[in-house]
């Protein structure tokens, strides 16, 4: 095994993670979510029990917060190295793990996802949440394996941890996985249970019981009913059948989808823990109402693990084509970029395809992907597969040189700041409805304080500027009335009109 290129390529993809963050704002959705989170624990001290407008947050559990309102205090409030560097340094710890788990091989795999690479950028917690669901996992089958309660109590305690970080799942997962490898086995490791349990659920406990207490009767009701038994059972959300995940795979698991096909219908008998691990992923969140792709990032781990088996097995020949498909479909996207053109496309965005540096992106990836096609026919199953996953982050790094300040002005509310910035009003004058909340690295002095209102608290204020969604304006036209829209604010794909009175 070309151990010495592995170890290289990984060291690559940790170095290209940190390109983003110095030239990327946060993006508009969870990401500007969680600065407005951030900014009110800054401003009223509320550390333990975060808030949103002033009314304790229910979304999210705690500790993604707390690490990025530490480290605001030495990066600022508007620094984006203070909200991915969690992600950053769990995605260094996911890839410890799987490294130890099964090998150098596993570890790029599971970096090169691009899932979980992209996702290693972002103030999301998902990076950590799947890190220590890996964490817990791998010690459940040592416990298995071994009848080794310590593990056990250690498995416990990592998803203890996972649930501090993104909510119950992990345990459901871990669950669902205990009674597979029961029914498997045909056995249980007889000994002690409780303590493994007790940590499980006294870990989540020591922060959600005095929560509870602080937050008061509706946020119980929002944390329990609403964001825990709603996400699962409500009558479907995203309006998505249960097959939703396995229609969304080849995107999910790319640039692996073809190896990970493979790998199973070859390793399905011989490798079953790994098998019930993507099953206790896939079929619980198959069964929730609540759908959303970046959820099948935990069974991206098991997938590496079993490809990297699969790749250096003697069933593993097939490999190179496989990667050689992967490869060619990025060949394909920088062909296609060059050839479309902005009438093909229907929507404002459809310009970009002009711009320079989208056509040096288009003519990177196309290079990258021929020279990676040849490499991957050419080379061992083990080479092969690091050729198909770096083409992709090449492709990526690519995009976060050249094209960050395009996606700034895409995905952030960069655009927003500046036509507010045009009004030269005071932000205490500026009321924003059904719209993101503001961050940008060069945030203005003062912003912070602009009102992100409802119907009620507009027909209660008279502001100088009212910024809403296109799509949700007709829900305040009384508060509009009097009110001009002087400039129109396209974001995320949708438009935002700015009024004046």
């Amino acid at each position: 095994m070309p151990r010495r290129l592995i170890t290289t390529s990984i060291l690559l993809l940790i170095a290209a993670a940190f390109i983003t963050p110095m030239q990327r704002d946060l993006f508009v959705g969870d990401e500007t979510k969680y600065g407005q989170v951030v900014r009110e624990m800054r401003a009223t001290g509320a550390f333990f029990l975060p808030t949103l407008n002033r009314t304790p947050f229910t979304h999210k559990p705690p500790i993604h917060f707390w690490m990025i309102d530490l480290l605001t205090f030495p990066l600022g409030v508007y620094s984006t190295w203070a909200f991915v560097l969690p992600s950053l340094i769990a995605f260094v710890f996911l890839l410890w793990l799987m490294w130890r788990i099964g090998g150098p091989l596993a570890a790029f795999i599971c970096g090169s996802s691009l899932m979980i690479w992209t996702s290693a950028q972002s103030a999301r917690m998902d990076v950590s949440f799947t890190a220590f669901i890996v964490l817990a996992l791998w010690q459940l089958q040592r416990f298995f394996d071994r009848d080794d309660f310590r593990a056990l109590l250690w498995s416990a305690i990592a998803l203890g941890i996972a649930v501090l970080i993104k909510g119950p799942m992990a345990p459901v997962i871990a669950i669902v996985l205990f009674i597979l490898e029961w029914m498997r086995r045909k056995r249980i490791p007889s000994g002690n249970y409780a303590p493994a349990i007790a940590a499980m659920i006294v870990i989540p406990l020591l922060w959600l019981g005095p929560a509870i207490r602080l937050g008061g009767r509706a946020y119980t009701h929002d944390i329990i009913v609403k964001q825990t038994v709603g996400r699962a059972v409500a009558s479907w959300v995203h309006n998505a059948p249960p097959w939703f995940y396995v229609i969304h795979l080849p995107a999910s698991l790319f640039p692996w989808f073809f190896l990970a096909a493979a790998a199973v219908i070859a390793l399905w008998r011989t490798h079953r823990f790994l098998i019930n691990w993507i099953l206790a992923v896939l079929l619980p969140y198959s069964l929730m109402s609540s759908k959303l792709d970046v959820y099948m990032m935990a069974m991206i781990p098991p997938v590496a693990l079993l490809i990297a088996e699969y790749v250096t097995s003697e069933r593993g020949r097939p490999s190179r084509w496989l990667n050689a498909i992967s490869i060619a479909i990025m060949a394909l996207i920088g062909i296609g970029g060059l050839v479309v053109t902005p009438q093909m496309i229907k929507s404002p965005e459809g310009a970009l395809v002009q711009l320079p540096a989208v056509k040096i992106f288009c003519v990177i990836t196309l290079v990258a992907a021929i020279l990676g096609f040849v490499v991957a026919l050419r080379s061992s199953p083990v080479t092969s597969t690091v050729a198909a996953g770096l083409v992709p982050i090449i492709a990526m790094i690519v995009i976060a040189i050249a094209l960050m300040p395009v996606i700034n002005d895409l995905s952030s509310t960069r655009p927003l700041v500046a036509a507010l910035e045009k009004q030269h009003v005071p932000p205490e004058q500026i009321a924003l409805y059904a719209s993101p909340y503001l961050w940008t690295r060069d945030m203005p002095v003062g912003y912070e304080h602009v009102t992100y209102a409802t119907p009620y608290t507009l027909a209660q204020m008279t502001p100088t500027v009212i910024v809403t969604a296109r799509a949700h304006a007709g829900e305040i036209a009384p508060q509009l009335y009097g009110y001009q829209m002087v400039d129109p604010v396209r974001m995320i794909g949708k438009w935002f009109y700015v009024y004046r009175r």
